[in-house]
């Protein structure tokens, strides 16, 4: 079972609780975002029609955070592909 982290990470920043535009490459991606909230994805977005900025928070031994910015990602972890993931925007 996984146990959720209060990191002090605003709701924008955490997956799970949005619409995907472009869904991530793979299904183990996409779980690490929506289901176990092990990798986030700021607002941030790379040109007019990028993906968002993916990241993992690294912890250390005792489950306190190692840097206060996380560790940006742009390559899937588990599939090796360019993350071109981007969340959904409303239109107006």
């Amino acid at each position: 079972m996984v146990q959720r982290m209060d990191l002090g990470l605003t709701d924008n920043h955490i997956g799970g609780n949005f619409e995907w535009e472009r869904e991530p490459c793979c299904d183990l991606l996409k779980g690490a975002v929506d289901d176990e909230q092990f990798v986030f994805v700021s607002n941030f977005v790379s040109g007019q029609d990028g993906p968002n900025s993916f990241y993992i928070m690294t912890l250390d031994a005792d489950g306190r955070l190692a840097r206060s910015d996380g560790l940006s990602i742009s390559y899937c972890p588990w599939c090796g592909t360019k993350i071109d993931a981007r969340k959904r925007y409303p239109t107006s």
